[in-house]
Parts: structure tokens; C-alpha cells; sequence
């Protein structure tokens, strides 16, 4: 589909060209924008005051005379007011449809105490609709470190008539009851699966209602396809898309796709319904990769105008808080040396398999010592040859040693960061919680803890750096992200002490994360991520000029109107 765009674009070039010296351009505007500040995030011309688009594509950029002169008799004209115009925003690492799920569909039963979590797991289940299940969704070992103490026998008895899955807020983690131990068969004598555990009782073995990663997996699916909570997945994103239309993205990296997930995607675009260019990054495991990536890259010979397939998602480790971080030796309190989920020669044989399917890898790392191993797949790759087509990205990033920064930037590696990260409550926590300290009194210890989220550090080694939120686990808001990108506090809270600020960055850095570099690792660098000619009309209206305002305050910004390929996708009403 890129062909065809091209030559629209190029068509679209020419009778710009044939126009120099007419009477008048053979091509007119049908959307203005003028009287604004527009911010191109483009280098040849960082600045300008109006922008005329054209067939959902940019015309010109340029002053107000400039721009007016291109109007079409039907065009919509529409005055900035001094308002900022910028580059539709990209969320390069986002899950819509189980932020939709999750925050929005099902009961939240999140708190502080052992007390306040099961008193709203009770709610749930005396509200729960009929039928087989009780579902929720909310605790967090960040919220409340005493979830570690709950057991089965607690589980069972908060639902004893029916089968209960809840969900921790980062999904990484799973309770269950007997009831649904029982109906998947999971007992003493079942084998963790790859890339996942059972949590076991220390000395009988027997399950313990705890189920992580892909231990979890079929129960998760099941609920949400084949339950009395079942809802589709082009219904959660006919809700999911315009919300985060109406934050000002039009771009986004899907990073879990699947085949219901790429469906939904392609009946939306081919209804002409999808207001987003989406990426998918189909996920495999240990025990499909073989399999899988032959199968992702043949669906490429399928794709919509607005959904590709450039990448596979591999989830390589876990999280610290549950010991599953591959953390290199020698490091932490006591020494958190872990294998992740691949062995290195899995893992390079996934880099190489990808590579000649014409696909890039997108690897979930926690630990240094993830990081490590996948660029040496990378490495180990380049050995047989270049790649310049790959985008091989490495998301979270929460650790990673400085000696990989510098291999990652030669390697032609892209960082993915969850700026909002940066914050003391990112992932949870009561008022006055900080992350950092939380993990410096644990297992980790403090040397580790003070090497956490090296972002500042990946910028100035020369890594490109692209930002996605994690949502449905941490805040989807950009403008909130970017601030605590920039601040290393909480939104809103400018009094309170930053948790990581030697690792904040610039708030032009961080803009370019969201537009530049992000459309560079979405493989969309020649068509949006910044406002130039011939472009795509990407567009987000805001009501403060980012690059200038204190970044303290970036949480206040107001998204005035969104334009996706031209069209008006969010507006917001007259004195609102």
C-alpha cells in the first residue's frame, strides 16, 4: 500500500511544481489552519505560522498570506488563535484494547491493605453477572507488598461458588481460586510453561492460586472471548481509538498483537472507521517462535492502508518485583542473576529467523542482563550481514549497562521508554510511595535500584529514543508522560521531590520521542512524525507551546482538536 501512496504524494508534489508562476495552483487547500504557532519538529523549517492541507495530505507550510493563498472555495479555515500546532502524537508501545478492558470494563478492587483489597473483591463478586466467573482487575505488590502473603485458601473463600480470576494491574501476575486451578487442569504435577510459572506452595508444590506471564495466558483469553465478560475486540476499539484520539495520538504501536487483535484492526480500517496508522507486533513465545514469525511475516501480503506488520514481540523477561528480571551476575541484594525466558541460543536464532522474514524484533526488557542478550543476538547477526531495513527495538530498558548503550547505538537499536516511568507513583503506591526507595529496601538493593530507568544516559550514548505509555498499565496521557519525562515527579505534584532526576530529559527530546523518532520506528518516517510537505496530515491542536511553557506544567495541556489524514478526529467544543 506504500506504492500507491507514494505516487499520491508524488502526484500531489507535481502539480504543486506545475503551479510556480500560473495564475493560480492547480491544487487547492480544503483545511487551513493559520494565526498559530506551528512546530514542525522538522529541521528544514522548525517554525511557521499557518499550514494548508490538501486530499489528507500537507500543501504548504508557511506564513498566513502564504497559506490563505491556497484555499479552495469549500475549505474550513481554521484560526489557531496563537495555539500550538503540532505532529500527530505516536504511543510506540500501548495496548487499546485491554486498557479498554481493564480500566473500563471490569470492577476495580486496588487498595492499600490486605482489609481494603479483599472488601472490594467482595463487591465485585456480589456484583459480578451471571454466570461461571468473577472477574477484577487492580492489586498491585506496589500498592499493597502483603499480596504475597494471600493464599488459596483466602482466594477460595472470598469466591467459593464460582471460578474467580483477578488480574494485577500490570496482568503479569494472576489469582486464582481452586475452582479454576481445577478447570484448566493445573495442579501439582503440571510444568510451568515457557516463558511463565505457577506459584506453588514451598513445600507440597501444589498450586497456590498465583499464575504469571504465560501461565496465565489461556485463562486470560478465555475470560475475556468465551465468559458473561466477554466483549469483542473491534467493539472495546470503536471506544479505545477515539479516547486516545482525543489525547492527540493518531499513531500507535499494538504490543501484543494476535490474530482477533489484527482482525479488529483491519474491519475498522476497511470501514473506514480506524482514526490511527497501527503497527502490530505480533507476540511469540519460546515454543512458537520457530512457528509463528514465517506465519507474522506472511501477513504482510494482507495488510490495510492504516495497519502493518514490521515486528515481533518477544517478552524475554519478567519483572523485578517478582523475581523474574534477568539481572546480570554480581549485581543486587542478594544476587538477582536470572535466565529471563530465552536461552542465548534461542534468542539468536529468533533475531536471525525475524531478520529473514523481513522483520524486526520488539523485545520487552527489565534487566541488564536482557539487554545484553538480545543485542547479542544482534551482534551475533550482524555478523553474516547487514540489515538496513531492521528497527530492532528494546522497550522498558529499566536497567542496562553502559557498555550496551554504546553497542546499541552502533547496532542501529532503538530504545522504547515509558518516560512516565520516571515518576515516585508511575506503577502504584500510596501518597509520599517512591519507586526507587521501594526497590532499594528490597531484594535489588540500592546500587541497583540507583541504576534504574537510564534514560538520559540512552540519549546521550547516541540511542534513538521513541516513548510509548504502557497503558493499560501505566498512564496513556502523553502530555502527562512527557511532564514527568522532564520532571521525574508526579503530574501536578512540582513541590514534591524527584525521584530520578539525573535521568530526565528535555522536553524537546521528549516531543521528538512522541513524533520524529517514533514515526522512524513505526516505519512511517517518509509519510507523518513531522509537519512537512506532502506528509500526511497528522495533526494535533493544543492550547500551550510545549517547547516553551515550564515542563512542570505540560499535565495542563488541552488538546483543542486531532487530524487524522486530514480529517477531523476530536474537537473540543467551544468553551470547554
Amino acid at each position: 500500500m506504500r506504492i500507491f501512496c507514494w505516487l499520491s504524494c508524488l502526484c500531489l508534489l507535481a502539480a504543486l511544481a506545475t503551479s510556480v508562476g500560473a495564475a493560480a495552483p492547480t491544487v487547492r487547500a480544503d483545511l487551513l489552519f493559520v494565526n498559530g504557532n506551528v512546530r514542525t519538529l522538522d529541521a528544514a523549517r522548525p517554525q511557521a505560522s499557518a499550514v494548508a492541507v490538501a486530499a489528507g495530505r500537507i500543501l504548504r507550510v508557511g506564513t498566513d498570506a502564504e497559506v490563505r493563498a491556497m484555499a479552495g472555495s469549500d475549505a474550513r479555515i481554521v484560526d489557531l488563535h496563537g495555539n500550538t500546532l503540532l505532529p500527530g502524537l505516536a504511543d510506540t508501545h500501548v495496548h487499546p484494547a485491554i486498557g479498554e478492558y481493564f480500566n473500563r470494563r471490569l470492577c476495580n478492587v486496588a487498595g492499600y491493605t490486605l482489609e481494603e483489597n479483599f472488601t472490594r473483591l467482595a463487591r465485585c463478586a456480589a456484583t459480578a453477572p451471571a454466570g461461571d466467573w468473577v472477574v477484577a482487575y487492580g492489586w498491585y505488590f506496589t500498592d499493597n507488598p502483603h499480596l504475597s502473603e494471600v493464599t488459596l485458601a483466602q482466594l477460595d473463600a472470598a469466591v467459593p461458588e464460582r471460578k474467580l480470576l483477578l488480574i494485577a494491574r500490570d496482568s503479569h501476575t494472576v489469582w486464582v481460586n481452586s475452582k479454576t486451578l481445577a478447570a484448566y487442569g493445573i495442579t501439582a504435577d503440571t510444568a510451568d510453561p515457557d516463558g511463565g510459572s505457577i506459584g506453588r506452595d514451598p513445600v507440597t508444590k501444589a498450586p497456590n492460586g498465583v499464575l504469571r506471564d504465560a501461565a496465565a495466558w489461556r485463562v486470560l483469553l478465555d475470560v475475556q472471548h468465551h465468559s458473561a465478560y466477554s466483549v469483542s475486540t473491534a467493539e472495546l476499539f470503536l471506544t479505545a481509538i477515539p479516547y486516545l484520539n482525543s489525547l492527540g495520538i493518531t499513531s500507535l504501536f499494538e504490543a501484543l498483537g494476535d490474530d482477533d487483535i489484527e482482525a479488529a484492526y483491519q474491519a475498522l480500517d476497511r470501514a473506514g472507521q480506524l482514526s490511527m496508522h497501527v503497527s502490530i507486533g505480533f507476540a511469540v513465545a519460546p515454543d512458537t517462535y520457530r512457528k509463528m514469525i514465517p506465519k507474522i511475516a506472511g501477513k504482510r501480503a494482507h495488510q490495510t492502508p492504516h495497519v502493518t506488520v514490521n515486528f515481533v514481540k518477544v517478552l524475554a523477561d519478567g519483572n523485578g518485583e517478582d523475581n523474574l528480571a534477568n539481572i546480570l551476575p554480581g549485581r543486587g541484594r542478594p544476587p538477582m542473576a536470572t535466565h529471563g525466558y530465552y536461552t542465548q541460543p534461542q534468542m539468536n536464532e529468533l533475531v536471525r529467523l525475524a531478520e529473514a522474514h523481513g522483520l524486526s524484533v520488539y523485545v520487552h526488557v527489565i534487566g541488564d542482563g536482557t539487554a545484553r542478550q538480545v543485542i547479542d543476538a544482534v551482534a551475533e547477526a550482524r555478523r553474516h550481514g547487514p540489515c538496513p531495513r531492521c528497527r530492532h527495538t528494546l522497550t522498558h530498558l529499566q536497567w542496562i549497562d553502559p557498555a550496551d548503550m554504546i553497542r546499541m547505538k552502533e547496532l542501529h537499536m532503538i530504545a522504547n521508554l515509558q518516560e512516565g516511568w520516571l515518576a515516585p507513583r508511575a506503577i502504584g503506591g500510596p501518597a509520599g510511595y517512591d519507586y526507587l526507595k521501594d526497590t532499594a529496601a528490597g531484594p535489588m538493593g540500592p546500587a541497583l535500584a540507583a541504576a534504574m530507568y537510564p534514560f538520559r544516559s540512552l540519549h546521550e550514548a547516541g540511542v534513538p529514543i521513541a516513548a510509548g505509555s504502557d497503558w493499560f498499565y501505566t498512564d496513556e496521557n502523553p502530555w502527562n508522560d512527557m511532564e514527568v519525562g522532564a520532571t521525574s515527579r508526579d503530574p501536578g505534584d512540582a513541590a514534591s521531590t524527584p525521584m530520578v532526576p539525573a535521568q530526565t530529559l528535555d522536553v524537546a527530546t521528549l516531543l521528538a520521542a512522541r513524533t520524529r523518532v517514533a514515526a522512524y520506528q513505526l516505519f512511517l518516517e517518509r509519510s507523518t512524525g513531522t509537519i512537512a510537505v506532502g506528509k500526511r496530515a497528522d495533526l494535533v491542536v493544543v492550547d500551550r507551546d510545549v517547547l516553551a511553557v515550564p515542563p512542570s506544567t505540560l499535565h495542563a495541556t488541552r488538546v483543542l482538536m486531532t487530524v487524522f489524514n486530514g480529517r477531523v478526529v476530536h474537537e473540543l467544543a467551544a468553551g470547554h
